[in-house]
């Protein structure tokens, strides 16, 4: 893809836990999705941790949690995240009440807080066509006066 037009895709937050998102062959909700993110970016950071044991100032995890200037400046990091390429993911979604499979691409993001503790993380979803656009005359056309309208007609 032109790298052009990536940069003015539109990427939309999903929200919607149930919805399914196809990645090659394998099929996960959102929810479930989110959750082995996190799941497998915590376990990456525990191993990084645990790797060395008991020299622990070696592990790039105890490194990251804080900058040190010099013996008297410390500077404490707040998150570490981690993103999935900036070209996205190719993949399919099935959101709920929907006609169809969607193409487009995805984008994933965890965030680790140092302070809390605590993983979040963020699926994004951009569309390879974009949405058809609602005519403002669609509205009136489902109203009831419009229906007994042409039904008068």
């Amino acid at each position: 893809m032109d790298e052009k037009v990536e940069v003015n895709r539109n990427y939309e937050r999903l929200d919607g836990d149930d919805d399914v998102l196809l990645l090659g062959k394998a099929t996960f909700t959102v929810r479930h999705l989110k959750e082995l993110a996190a799941s497998k970016f915590d376990y990456m950071l525990i191993y990084l941790e645990a790797a060395h044991g008991e020299s622990r100032k070696q592990s790039i995890y105890y490194w990251m949690q804080s900058l040190s200037i010099n013996e008297e400046t410390k500077i404490n990091a707040g998150d570490i995240n981690w993103k999935s390429p900036k070209e996205g993911i190719d993949c399919q979604i099935l959101k709920i009440g929907s006609k169809g499979w969607q193409k487009g691409k995805l984008k994933i993001e965890v965030n680790r807080s140092f302070h809390s503790g605590q993983t979040q993380t963020s699926i994004k979803f951009c569309p390879d066509e974009p949405p058809e656009k609602k005519s403002p005359l669609d509205d009136i056309r489902q109203s009831e006066e419009y229906k007994k309208l042409i039904e008068n007609n």
